[in-house]
């Protein structure tokens, strides 16, 4: 199953998005901000909240994984695979990961 980088800063959100992706088989590397993402493993997909320094962390990743956004803010031009309003469903942050890996 693939890896997915999970990361945001509500640690509520974190964690239960970690316990849905987990329970669908998929291997979670959750991180509650951008120095703890960037110190995990490259992982197959990064799903992420509009955390602080977000540019950056888009930008370290570059290419190497797809990145899902998942934000109640309206964004344009971010360089992603996807961005998900929030609140979003399970089943289309579910769908979307399946789409991408």
């Amino acid at each position: 199953m693939p890896t997915l980088l999970l990361v945001d800063d509500d640690p509520d959100q974190l964690a239960i998005r970690t316990m849905v992706l987990e329970r669908e088989g998929y291997t979670v590397l959750a991180a509650p901000d951008v120095v703890t993402a960037l110190a995990h493993p490259i992982a197959d997909l990064v799903v992420m909240d509009l955390v602080p320094d977000y540019p950056g962390l888009i930008a370290s990743i570059g290419s190497r994984a797809p990145i899902i956004v998942l934000t109640g803010a309206r964004v344009d031009g971010l360089p992603v695979a996807r961005v998900l309003r929030k609140p979003c469903r399970t089943r289309v942050l579910l769908e979307t990961i399946a789409e991408l890996v």
